[in-house]
C-alpha cells in the first residue's frame, strides 16, 4: 500500500510516497477542497469589494500605497495575483515610486532574493522598493489595545495613506484563521505588540484553530489593525495544490469574515476512527521546522481525535530551509516554545518525525528529547512496523496545515 502526497510547497512542489506494509489498513482522510478560480477572479474581487470602495477608487483619493504581503511560510502564491492589483493602482493614479511592498515577516526572519521573485515575482522585485519587516526597529507607537497590547507599527508601512494587505486564509491555533488583520497587526509589528498579543494567546487557553468568534487573540489583532489603519484587505483561500480556490476583498474584518467562510468549507475534512498511526503532513506549511507544528491543524491539536492511546504519530515535514527561526519564539526568544510529551498529547510511544532535511541535534531544541528523527520513509515504515506489527491501522492527513476538522468538537 503507498500513498503520495504533495511535499515542498515553493522548493519543487514535489511528491513524497509513502509506502505501508501489505497487510494494513491505510486511509486518506483529504480535505473537501474545490478547484481554482479563474483568473478573472481576482480582478472581479479588487473591483467589487466587500464594505470598501473599489481598490482604483482608493487610489485615486491617495498619495502612496503599501503592500503588506505574507513571507514564504505562508502557501499563497502572491506573484499571479499582483500584476491585477497594481493594474487597479495604477487605474487610480499611483505606480512607480507611489507603490512600495512590505513583507509582513512578524519576528520571522527575512527573506532573500530568490525567494523574494518567488512570493513577488520578478517584475515586482526589479521595479518596487520591497522592504522587510524589522520588529527591533523602524517602528512608531500607536497606543495601546484595550486588553494592553502596545501597537507598533513598521514605519514603512506607516508612511503610505493608502494601505493593502495581501494574504492567504490558512487555519491559526490562536487567531482562529491566519490572513485579514493580523498581515498587519502581527506582520507589520514591532517585538513587544509580538510578545503582548501572542503571549496572551499562549496562555489563555486551548488553541482555538478555525474559530474567529469569542477569540481573544484575533480581536486584538483587529483593533491592532483598525489602530493602524488598513485601507483594503485581500484574502486568498486555496485548494490542496496550493491553488487560488477564492479571493475575498474589502474591509479588513468583512472580507476575512466571508474568506473564513468558504476556507471552512474546501479545509473541512471528515475525521476517521482513531487508528494505530496517524501521519500528519505539514504541507502547505512545510518549508521549516518552525513552521511544521502547524500539520496539526487538522485535528486542533488534539492527538486523541486521529490516533489511539497506544498508538503513534508521525510528524512529515520536507524543511527544504532547514530548523527555521523565529525571533519570538526560537532558542532564547521571549516566547520560547518547547513541546513536552504531555502538551502534544503523546502516548507510550515517542513521536517520529520524518524529514529529509533535519538531525535530532536541532529537531530535540523543540521537540521532546525522545522524539525520533528518520530522514527516509523507508526507515518510518520499518519502525511502523517494528511497533504495531503487521496489521494495523493508519490514517494519512496530506495538507495537514490546511485541513481543519468538519466537526470542531
Amino acid at each position: 500500500m503507498s500513498v503520495l502526497i504533495p511535499w515542498q510547497a515553493w522548493y519543487g512542489e514535489t511528491q513524497q510516497e509513502l509506502t505501508f506494509p501489505a497487510g494494513w489498513h491505510v486511509t486518506v482522510a483529504a480535505m473537501a477542497d474545490a478547484p481554482a478560480v479563474g483568473e478573472g477572479a481576482v480582478r472581479q474581487a479588487l473591483q467589487n469589494p466587500i464594505g470598501t470602495p473599489p481598490l482604483r477608487e482608493l487610489a485615486s483619493k491617495s498619495k502612496k500605497a503599501v503592500v503588506v504581503v505574507e513571507d514564504i511560510t505562508r502557501p499563497l502564491q502572491t506573484a499571479a495575483l499582483l500584476p491585477a492589483l497594481l493594474a487597479e493602482l495604477e487605474a487610480g493614479g499611483l505606480q512607480g515610486e507611489d507603490v512600495w511592498f512590505l513583507i509582513g515577516l512578524g519576528s520571522h526572519t527575512p527573506m532573500n532574493r530568490p525567494d523574494l521573485i518567488k512570493k513577488l515575482g520578478r517584475a515586482v522585485v526589479e521595479h518596487h522598493v520591497v522592504y522587510q519587516n524589522q520588529p527591533y526597529e523602524n517602528t512608531e507607537f500607536l497606543g495601546t489595545t484595550r486588553r494592553g497590547t502596545p501597537v507598533q507599527i513598521s514605519r514603512f508601512y506607516l508612511a503610505a495613506d493608502l494601505r493593502i494587505s495581501v494574504s492567504s486564509i490558512t487555519p491559526h491555533p490562536y487567531a482562529g484563521f491566519g490572513g485579514g488583520a493580523k498581515t498587519v497587526a502581527v506582520g507589520a509589528a514591532g517585538i513587544d505588540t509580538l510578545y503582548a498579543n501572542h503571549g496572551r494567546a499562549y496562555s489563555s487557553g486551548p488553541p482555538t484553530t478555525g474559530r474567529l468568534e469569542a477569540n481573544d487573540c484575533r480581536d486584538d489583532m483587529e483593533e491592532i489593525a483598525r489602530m493602524a489603519q488598513v485601507s483594503f484587505s485581500v484574502n486568498g483561500v486555496l485548494n490542496s495544490r496550493r491553488e487560488l480556490a477564492g479571493l475575498f476583498a474589502g474591509d479588513q474584518v468583512e472580507a476575512h469574515r466571508a474568506a473564513a467562510a468558504l476556507a471552512r468549507q474546501v479545509y473541512s475534512t471528515e475525521l476517521p476512527h482513531p487508528a494505530d498511526v496517524a501521519v500528519f503532513n505539514a504541507y502547505p506549511k512545510d518549508t521549516c521546522l518552525a513552521q511544521a507544528i502547524n500539520a496539526l491543524n487538522v485535528v486542533g491539536y488534539d492527538l486523541s481525535r486521529a490516533m489511539k492511546k497506544d498508538g503513534s504519530v508521525v510528524l512529515a515535514a520536507a524543511c527544504p530551509e532547514g530548523a527555521g527561526m523565529i525571533y519570538l519564539e526560537s532558542v532564547g526568544m521571549r516566547l520560547y516554545l518547547k513541546f513536552s510529551r504531555e502538551q502534544m498529547g503523546l502516548g507510550v510511544n515517542s513521536a517520529i518525525l520524518f524529514s529529509p532535511n533535519l538531525a535530532h541535534v536541532e529537531v530535540a531544541l523543540t521537540y521532546p528529547a525522545d522524539t525520533l528523527v528518520l530522514n527516509h520513509w523507508e526507515q518510518v515504515e520499518a519502525e511502523l512496523a517494528r511497533r504495531h506489527g503487521d496489521r494495523a491501522s493508519a490514517t494519512v492527513f496530506p495538507c495537514g496545515a490546511l485541513q481543519i476538522p468538519a466537526d470542531p468538537a
